[in-house]
Protein backbone atom coordinates (compact mmCIF):
# COMPACT_ATOMS: atom_id res chain seq x y z
CA UNK A 1 0.00 0.00 0.00
CA UNK A 2 1.21 3.43 -1.00
CA UNK A 3 1.99 6.19 1.48
CA UNK A 4 -0.50 8.70 1.60
CA UNK A 5 1.66 11.41 0.48
CA UNK A 6 2.49 8.97 -2.60
CA UNK A 7 -1.23 8.08 -3.31
CA UNK A 8 -2.49 9.34 -6.69
CA UNK A 9 -5.27 11.67 -6.42
CA UNK A 10 -8.56 11.41 -7.49
CA UNK A 11 -9.05 12.76 -10.62
CA UNK A 12 -12.27 14.51 -10.60
CA UNK A 13 -14.94 13.65 -13.88
CA UNK A 14 -16.47 17.08 -14.07
CA UNK A 15 -14.27 18.22 -16.99
CA UNK A 16 -15.20 15.22 -18.75
CA UNK A 17 -18.68 15.36 -18.48
CA UNK A 18 -18.61 19.50 -19.20
CA UNK A 19 -16.81 18.12 -22.33
CA UNK A 20 -19.22 15.40 -23.48
CA UNK A 21 -22.37 17.96 -22.24
CA UNK A 22 -20.18 20.10 -25.15
CA UNK A 23 -20.01 17.52 -28.07
CA UNK A 24 -23.60 16.58 -27.16
CA UNK A 25 -24.97 19.94 -27.51
CA UNK A 26 -23.39 20.73 -30.72
CA UNK A 27 -24.48 17.31 -32.37
CA UNK A 28 -28.11 18.28 -31.86
CA UNK A 29 -27.54 21.80 -33.07
CA UNK A 30 -25.95 20.41 -36.25
CA UNK A 31 -28.79 17.91 -36.68
CA UNK A 32 -32.38 19.47 -38.06
CA UNK A 33 -34.16 16.52 -37.22
CA UNK A 34 -33.10 16.09 -33.72
CA UNK A 35 -33.89 19.98 -32.97
CA UNK A 36 -35.79 21.40 -35.85
CA UNK A 37 -38.18 18.56 -35.82
CA UNK A 38 -39.94 18.35 -32.59
CA UNK A 39 -39.99 22.13 -32.71
CA UNK A 40 -42.23 22.27 -36.31
CA UNK A 41 -44.16 19.10 -35.17
CA UNK A 42 -45.48 21.03 -31.75
CA UNK A 43 -45.85 24.15 -33.95
CA UNK A 44 -47.69 22.72 -37.07
CA UNK A 45 -49.86 20.79 -33.84
CA UNK A 46 -50.40 24.32 -32.17
CA UNK A 47 -51.44 26.50 -35.39
CA UNK A 48 -54.04 23.60 -36.92
CA UNK A 49 -55.74 22.57 -33.87
CA UNK A 50 -55.94 25.85 -32.10
CA UNK A 51 -57.20 27.47 -35.85
CA UNK A 52 -59.59 24.81 -36.62
CA UNK A 53 -61.23 24.14 -32.70
CA UNK A 54 -60.69 27.40 -30.61
CA UNK A 55 -64.21 28.71 -31.48
CA UNK A 56 -65.25 25.00 -30.60
CA UNK A 57 -63.72 24.66 -27.53
CA UNK A 58 -64.48 28.33 -25.74
CA UNK A 59 -68.18 26.79 -25.69
CA UNK A 60 -67.36 23.99 -23.33
CA UNK A 61 -64.73 25.08 -21.58
CA UNK A 62 -65.83 27.03 -19.19
CA UNK A 63 -64.10 29.87 -19.67
CA UNK A 64 -60.50 28.76 -20.50
CA UNK A 65 -59.06 29.42 -23.71
CA UNK A 66 -58.43 26.28 -25.60
CA UNK A 67 -55.13 27.06 -26.68
CA UNK A 68 -54.36 27.34 -22.71
CA UNK A 69 -56.25 24.07 -22.97
CA UNK A 70 -54.15 22.25 -25.34
CA UNK A 71 -50.75 23.89 -24.70
CA UNK A 72 -49.88 21.21 -22.04
CA UNK A 73 -51.03 18.16 -24.46
CA UNK A 74 -48.52 20.57 -27.70
CA UNK A 75 -46.10 20.73 -25.42
CA UNK A 76 -46.13 17.02 -24.28
CA UNK A 77 -45.93 15.34 -27.37
CA UNK A 78 -43.23 17.59 -28.75
CA UNK A 79 -41.30 16.81 -25.50
CA UNK A 80 -40.90 13.34 -26.26
CA UNK A 81 -39.81 13.70 -29.20
CA UNK A 82 -37.22 15.65 -28.45
CA UNK A 83 -35.83 13.84 -25.52
CA UNK A 84 -35.63 11.12 -27.94
CA UNK A 85 -32.46 12.66 -29.26
CA UNK A 86 -30.87 11.33 -26.12
CA UNK A 87 -31.21 8.00 -26.75
CA UNK A 88 -30.31 8.37 -30.78
CA UNK A 89 -27.07 10.28 -29.77
CA UNK A 90 -25.80 7.19 -27.89
CA UNK A 91 -26.85 5.03 -30.16
CA UNK A 92 -24.80 6.47 -33.14
CA UNK A 93 -21.60 6.21 -30.22
CA UNK A 94 -22.23 2.89 -29.26
CA UNK A 95 -22.58 1.50 -33.58
CA UNK A 96 -19.56 3.82 -34.27
CA UNK A 97 -17.43 2.12 -31.45
CA UNK A 98 -16.86 5.66 -29.54
CA UNK A 99 -18.50 4.55 -26.54
CA UNK A 100 -15.90 1.89 -26.74
CA UNK A 101 -12.72 3.54 -27.66
CA UNK A 102 -14.10 6.03 -24.23
CA UNK A 103 -14.22 3.09 -21.93
CA UNK A 104 -10.74 1.97 -22.85
CA UNK A 105 -9.59 5.25 -22.13
CA UNK A 106 -11.49 6.22 -19.19
CA UNK A 107 -12.70 3.09 -17.91
CA UNK A 108 -16.23 4.27 -17.83
CA UNK A 109 -18.63 5.41 -20.34
CA UNK A 110 -20.85 6.56 -17.97
CA UNK A 111 -19.47 10.90 -18.21
CA UNK A 112 -20.08 10.31 -21.86
CA UNK A 113 -24.48 8.64 -21.63
CA UNK A 114 -24.89 12.06 -19.43
CA UNK A 115 -23.64 14.26 -21.92
CA UNK A 116 -26.63 13.31 -24.73
CA UNK A 117 -29.33 13.15 -21.82
CA UNK A 118 -28.31 16.65 -20.90
CA UNK A 119 -27.73 17.50 -24.43
CA UNK A 120 -31.68 16.52 -25.13
CA UNK A 121 -32.74 18.37 -22.16
CA UNK A 122 -31.45 21.58 -23.37
CA UNK A 123 -33.11 21.28 -26.68
CA UNK A 124 -35.94 20.17 -24.80
CA UNK A 125 -35.83 23.85 -22.97
CA UNK A 126 -35.06 25.65 -26.13
CA UNK A 127 -38.39 23.66 -27.80
CA UNK A 128 -40.69 24.52 -25.30
CA UNK A 129 -39.66 28.58 -25.26
CA UNK A 130 -40.44 29.04 -28.79
CA UNK A 131 -43.36 26.64 -29.34
CA UNK A 132 -44.89 28.84 -26.13
CA UNK A 133 -43.60 32.07 -28.00
CA UNK A 134 -45.54 30.79 -30.63
CA UNK A 135 -48.78 29.96 -28.51
CA UNK A 136 -48.53 34.35 -27.25
CA UNK A 137 -48.23 34.99 -31.13
CA UNK A 138 -51.83 33.14 -31.87
CA UNK A 139 -53.51 34.24 -28.39
CA UNK A 140 -52.21 32.43 -25.71
CA UNK A 141 -52.49 34.82 -22.34
CA UNK A 142 -51.50 32.65 -19.44
CA UNK A 143 -53.05 33.33 -15.70
CA UNK A 144 -49.33 33.69 -14.90
CA UNK A 145 -45.82 33.50 -16.11
CA UNK A 146 -44.89 31.62 -12.71
CA UNK A 147 -47.54 28.76 -13.45
CA UNK A 148 -45.48 28.72 -17.37
CA UNK A 149 -42.18 28.31 -15.50
CA UNK A 150 -43.96 25.55 -13.47
CA UNK A 151 -45.68 23.58 -16.49
CA UNK A 152 -42.17 24.06 -18.24
CA UNK A 153 -40.23 22.61 -15.66
CA UNK A 154 -42.80 19.70 -14.63
CA UNK A 155 -42.41 19.12 -19.08
CA UNK A 156 -39.08 18.98 -18.71
CA UNK A 157 -38.79 16.23 -15.62
CA UNK A 158 -41.00 14.07 -18.15
CA UNK A 159 -38.32 14.79 -20.68
CA UNK A 160 -35.74 13.59 -18.37
CA UNK A 161 -37.47 10.22 -17.82
CA UNK A 162 -37.81 9.66 -21.09
CA UNK A 163 -34.20 10.54 -22.59
CA UNK A 164 -33.12 8.04 -19.81
CA UNK A 165 -35.05 5.56 -20.79
CA UNK A 166 -34.18 5.95 -24.37
CA UNK A 167 -30.71 5.90 -23.74
CA UNK A 168 -31.38 2.64 -21.52
CA UNK A 169 -32.84 1.17 -24.90
CA UNK A 170 -30.09 1.73 -27.31
CA UNK A 171 -27.87 0.59 -24.53
CA UNK A 172 -29.46 -2.70 -24.53
CA UNK A 173 -30.54 -2.97 -28.16
CA UNK A 174 -28.24 -0.99 -30.59
CA UNK A 175 -31.08 -1.06 -32.37
CA UNK A 176 -32.72 2.67 -33.81
CA UNK A 177 -36.70 1.30 -34.01
CA UNK A 178 -36.32 -0.27 -30.62
CA UNK A 179 -34.09 3.26 -29.49
CA UNK A 180 -37.24 5.26 -30.93
CA UNK A 181 -39.92 3.35 -29.22
CA UNK A 182 -40.17 5.20 -26.09
CA UNK A 183 -40.61 8.49 -28.08
CA UNK A 184 -43.56 6.26 -29.90
CA UNK A 185 -45.45 4.66 -26.54
CA UNK A 186 -45.82 8.33 -24.81
CA UNK A 187 -46.64 10.27 -27.99
CA UNK A 188 -49.19 7.32 -28.74
CA UNK A 189 -50.40 7.61 -25.40
CA UNK A 190 -51.00 11.13 -25.30
CA UNK A 191 -53.77 11.17 -27.44
CA UNK A 192 -55.56 8.72 -25.08
CA UNK A 193 -55.70 11.45 -22.64
CA UNK A 194 -58.26 14.44 -22.74
CA UNK A 195 -57.18 15.94 -25.57
CA UNK A 196 -59.73 18.60 -27.07
CA UNK A 197 -61.85 18.27 -23.79
CA UNK A 198 -61.71 17.46 -20.02
CA UNK A 199 -61.86 13.57 -19.36
CA UNK A 200 -65.33 13.56 -17.64
CA UNK A 201 -66.44 15.33 -21.03
CA UNK A 202 -65.30 11.77 -22.94
CA UNK A 203 -67.02 8.98 -24.52
CA UNK A 204 -67.02 5.91 -21.94
CA UNK A 205 -64.79 3.71 -23.07
CA UNK A 206 -62.40 6.46 -24.12
CA UNK A 207 -63.03 8.12 -20.24
CA UNK A 208 -62.46 4.86 -18.92
CA UNK A 209 -58.86 4.81 -20.97
CA UNK A 210 -58.08 8.56 -19.98
CA UNK A 211 -58.96 7.59 -16.14
CA UNK A 212 -55.67 4.88 -16.26
CA UNK A 213 -53.57 6.62 -18.03
CA UNK A 214 -51.04 8.39 -16.07
CA UNK A 215 -50.11 10.90 -18.88
CA UNK A 216 -53.35 12.38 -18.11
CA UNK A 217 -52.51 13.63 -15.02
CA UNK A 218 -49.49 14.80 -15.94
CA UNK A 219 -51.25 16.98 -18.39
CA UNK A 220 -53.89 17.84 -16.08
CA UNK A 221 -51.39 18.87 -13.98
CA UNK A 222 -49.84 21.20 -16.75
CA UNK A 223 -53.29 22.84 -17.54
CA UNK A 224 -53.67 23.43 -13.57
CA UNK A 225 -50.27 25.01 -13.17
CA UNK A 226 -50.89 27.06 -16.38
CA UNK A 227 -54.09 28.29 -15.52
CA UNK A 228 -53.68 28.90 -11.70
CA UNK A 229 -56.10 26.64 -10.78
CA UNK A 230 -55.66 23.97 -7.61
CA UNK A 231 -53.37 21.36 -8.48
CA UNK A 232 -55.92 18.56 -8.00
CA UNK A 233 -53.92 16.23 -10.37
CA UNK A 234 -50.26 16.91 -9.14
CA UNK A 235 -50.30 13.50 -6.51
CA UNK A 236 -50.74 11.33 -9.61
CA UNK A 237 -48.86 13.39 -11.97
CA UNK A 238 -45.87 13.83 -9.78
CA UNK A 239 -45.82 10.58 -8.47
CA UNK A 240 -45.96 9.37 -12.28
CA UNK A 241 -42.86 11.34 -13.52
CA UNK A 242 -41.34 10.03 -10.31
CA UNK A 243 -41.85 6.33 -11.48
CA UNK A 244 -40.79 6.98 -14.33
CA UNK A 245 -37.54 8.58 -13.52
CA UNK A 246 -36.72 6.37 -11.51
CA UNK A 247 -37.10 3.72 -13.96
CA UNK A 248 -35.22 5.45 -16.52
CA UNK A 249 -32.35 5.56 -13.83
CA UNK A 250 -32.61 2.09 -13.07
CA UNK A 251 -33.20 0.96 -16.90
CA UNK A 252 -29.84 2.58 -17.67
CA UNK A 253 -28.26 0.94 -14.62
CA UNK A 254 -29.26 -2.30 -16.01
CA UNK A 255 -28.52 -1.76 -19.29
CA UNK A 256 -25.04 -0.84 -18.29
CA UNK A 257 -24.10 -3.95 -16.68
CA UNK A 258 -25.78 -6.23 -19.37
CA UNK A 259 -23.38 -4.34 -21.71
CA UNK A 260 -20.48 -4.91 -19.75
CA UNK A 261 -21.21 -8.36 -18.84
CA UNK A 262 -21.70 -9.32 -22.56
CA UNK A 263 -18.87 -7.32 -24.13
Amino acid sequence: MLPLALTPPRRSSAPVVLAAIRRSTRAVLRTPALLVAPVAQSLFFLLVYAGQLDAVGSTYLGGTSFIAFLLPLILLTGVATGAGAAGTLVLGDITSGYLDRLRLAHGTTTPFLVGPVVAALLAVVLQMVVTVAGAVAVGYRPASWSGVAGMLLLMLALGLGVALLSTALAIRSGSASTTNLVTLVVFGLSFFTGVFAPVDELAGWMRVIATVNPLTYIVDTARQLGGGTPLAAAPIGVAALAALTVGGTAACALALHHARKNR
